[in-house]
């Protein structure tokens, strides 16, 4: 009889490979992508929708929570308060994060029943203009179509 030797080693199991470190395009669990759409530089969560823009502020529409775009917002803004309720949530003068230039103040509330989206939420612009170096107030004043007493110089204003 011919035959190979026999081995006397144990089978060894494989290693396992090493894990690769977290993506860090994954979201935690119940986080809500971004968007592509921003209102005054805050990003606006992935299945919102902008239904009007003013001068000072934006409205949204959304397919999530209320709790959910609070939390979206929370983590996108600082300084300022915030307060919650039942039905709204409010931060009043934050900042955001990766704009510090910007003030705004974020309304969050449920939305009506009927239709597709389960929350609202209106941003509105507080930052100040820049003031224009070399005016004196009497200047600021008379731009603004006032004298410095807070009289209107023109009173066709008025009508």
């Amino acid at each position: 009889m011919g035959g190979a030797p026999a081995c006397k080693r144990k089978d060894e199991a494989p290693k396992p490979a090493p894990s690769a470190p977290p993506s860090a395009d994954r979201l935690a669990p119940g986080e809500i992508p971004e968007g592509k759409e921003r209102a005054y530089t805050l990003p606006l969560p992935l299945h919102s929708a902008v239904k009007a823009t003013f001068p000072s502020s934006v409205h949204v529409a959304s397919s999530h929570t209320l709790e959910e775009l609070s939390n979206f917002v929370r983590v996108r803004v600082k300084d300022g308060t915030t307060s919650s309720g039942a039905t709204e949530t409010r931060f009043d003068r934050v900042v955001v994060v990766k704009d510090p230039s910007r003030t705004l103040s974020i309304q969050i509330r449920s939305a009506p029943r009927s239709g597709p989206f389960r929350s609202q939420m209106v941003i509105s612009d507080l930052t100040r203009p820049p003031e224009e170096p070399g005016l004196t107030d009497e200047d600021r004043w008379r731009k603004a179509g006032m004298t410095p007493d807070g009289k209107l110089i023109d009173r066709k204003h008025l009508e």
